[in-house]
């Protein structure tokens, strides 16, 4: 155990983990890591610790963790990374974070007064080693599959709801080429329990049972050849139904091309893309249209402006999408939506998420009225003008930053528990 005099004189570290990144215990790295002060607020440390993670070419994670001095270290950065694989168990990825982080603060830890109680060495056996794909014979040939099936069932005396989906995608990805296929279904039934007033008897109500059928069904392909640091060249494919859509039958091709004004290999901290895809679609319909259609071809075109940033203070997404048919460019589609969380000040943060759309492409919309029954259960989509959605959120946090005392009792109070102690919704 350190005294007490070491402790406070110690690296002050503060655990900054963006987008949610899997393994990120905090708990876990102040019980393992006791020679650091973990705080509360970045202003406050030594030493600012930023993990970012991208999907790996293994459908698991390249999770990157930034080593960013600051105060007496200003100017001192270091960078590492792991890559986990998609079926890694929490403890092993953060326990390789952990490793990760004793390795990266070593140089910042030598510079204390701690530094005289420090060890560094090497684990017992073989150290392993990232696998250079070119280096080996895979029998998969760098091919990644993923098999998904969810069912899921709720209800109470007047509804019920039943979900189906099911999935399955194939994925190739080198520094050449990403190709992506996938085929997914589900199946949504609700039933509802209806006391309504009798059309045979006056005066009395009778029960009727509602079901309301939801199905979809689609097929996709994705193929991306990378041209050079900044441009990618592809082909979008789909084929599916959807029941929600009025769409018997929607076929779609769109050739592509992207454009990064940065490196991709800079992905990790920023990325400002143009996508634009322009290509024939097909549709059958159930129902006649509104515009007399039971089937039609049209040609639409795509661009899509996109903003991701992850920096110390913090971390934004914003992106712009507009679309529309060729024979017809009044039918078209604009769409602004983003998210930021913003770090402020000391212990202040602010995130903001929503969308806002400008929605006149709805070429499928059914002619056909729909009943009150359908409008209130949304069996189809409803024909509209615009869609939104927004959440706004701000945080203020204050008193103690070195308090990293770990102490998970009552950590379960349970669905009623929770609300009777008031830590719980609704």
């Amino acid at each position: 155990m350190l005294p007490d005099s070491l402790l406070a004189s110690s690296l002050r570290v503060f655990l900054d983990c963006q987008g949610g990144v899997r393994g990120c215990d905090r708990n876990f790295f102040v019980q393992e890591m006791g020679f650091v002060n973990w705080v509360r607020d970045r202003m406050d440390s030594d030493v600012h610790l930023l993990l970012t993670s991208l999907t790996a070419g293994n459908g698991g994670r390249e999770i990157t963790v930034n080593f960013l001095g600051q105060k007496r270290f200003a100017g001192k950065v270091d960078t590492l990374s792991i890559t986990t694989l998609p079926n890694d168990a929490d403890d092993r990825v953060r326990r390789e974070l952990l490793r990760t982080f004793q390795l990266g603060l070593a140089p910042f830890v030598a510079r204390t007064p701690i530094a005289t109680r420090m060890r560094l060495g090497l684990t017992n056996g073989v150290v392993a080693r990232a696998i250079n794909p070119r280096a080996v014979k895979d029998r998969w040939n760098l091919w990644l599959y993923r098999l998904n099936g969810n069912l899921s069932a709720s209800g109470e005396q007047l509804v019920r709801n039943t979900n189906l989906s099911t999935s399955f995608s194939a994925a190739r990805t080198t520094d050449a080429w990403k190709i992506n296929l996938g085929v997914s279904n589900s199946y949504n039934q609700r039933d509802f329990t209806l006391n309504v007033p009798s059309e045979t008897r006056p005066g009395t109500r009778d029960t009727v049972d509602v079901t309301v059928l939801q199905r979809g069904a689609n097929a996709n392909a994705l193929i991306g050849r990378t041209l050079n640091a900044h441009w990618t060249l592809g082909t979008k494919i789909s084929v599916g139904f959807s029941e929600v859509l009025n769409q018997q039958l929607a076929m779609r091709i769109s050739p592509a091309i992207e454009y990064n004004y940065f490196p991709w290999t800079e992905a990790q901290s920023h990325q400002l893309t143009a996508l634009y895809y322009v290509g024939p679609n097909y549709y059958r319909y159930y129902e006649t249209t509104v515009f007399d259609e039971d089937e039609e071809t049209r040609f639409n075109q795509t661009l899509l402006l996109a903003l991701s940033q992850r920096q110390t203070w913090g971390n934004t997404n914003i992106s712009l999408e507009g679309s529309h048919y060729l024979h017809d460019p009044q039918r078209n589609h604009v769409t602004l939506s983003g998210f930021m969380d913003l770090r402020l000040g000391r212990g202040f943060s602010l995130n903001l998420r929503g969308s806002a759309s400008r929605v006149r492409d709805q070429i499928y919309i059914a002619a056909a009225p729909q009943s009150e029954r359908d409008i209130l259960t949304q069996r189809q989509q409803l024909q509209t003008n615009f869609r939104y959605n927004m959440n706004v959120g701000i945080g203020y946090t204050f008193g103690s930053i070195y308090n990293s005392i770990v102490n998970q009792r009552f950590g379960n109070l349970g669905e009623l528990g929770g609300r009777r102690f008031g830590f719980g919704g609704g």
